[in-house]
């Protein structure tokens, strides 16, 4: 089979994926079906098959990726946890490890920066908690009781929402991002 007749098969299975799934419109679908096909006819038996096929397929979420997802959110939870139950001197213990996770978690947004699927959503909200908690932990080692440097860090990270938010096209972080500006300064005159 020559490269031509390799796309042309592609694009077919494509297109009785799109009409399966009501992509298109079923005229719409049909006509193109005539044009790639030269005008045969597929029967619904093979149009079914060839939809089955397709590389375009519906979002399904497979047993092990949800695995995976607890898996993340857990540990995150976890690391945290240990973070600010742990005394002073052991506490760099999970803070080497959540900046361990984090560096993979940023590795992994930029190997599949492209996609805009839930698990790439769990990953950057993750990964901007884990920095988060980081960050607030590190402050307060390196400066207890200075609660200045602690609003400082936390609208570093509130910027930083900002910024990843606008760059990314992600209205969760711009939210989040001018919350926490917002209750910080209302913290900040209220109480200080």
């Amino acid at each position: 089979m020559d490269n031509e007749q390799i796309k042309k098969k592609l694009i077919i299975r494509e297109i009785s994926f799109w009409k399966k799934n009501h992509l298109l419109p079923e005229h719409y679908c049909d006509f193109l079906m005539q044009l790639y096909t030269e005008g045969e006819a597929l029967l619904e038996e093979q149009e079914e098959e060839l939809s089955k096929q397709a590389v375009l397929k519906k979002d399904s979420a497979p047993i092990i990726k949800v695995v995976q997802m607890l898996m993340l959110a857990l540990t995150t939870l976890a690391m945290i946890v240990l973070m600010f139950l742990f005394a002073q001197k052991y506490a760099i213990i999970p803070i080497a490890l959540s900046c361990i996770i984090f560096i993979a978690l940023v590795y992994y947004l930029l190997k599949t920066a492209n996609n805009r699927t839930l698990t790439n959503t769990l990953v950057y909200a993750t990964a901007a908690l884990l920095l988060f908690a980081i960050s607030i932990k590190v402050s307060t080692l390196l400066a207890p009781g200075h609660s200045l440097i602690t609003l400082g860090v936390l609208l570093i990270n509130c910027i930083l929402w900002i910024i990843v938010g606008v760059q990314k096209k992600l209205i969760y972080f711009m939210i989040s991002g001018i919350l926490g500006i917002v209750l910080m300064l209302g913290y900040y005159f209220i109480f200080l």
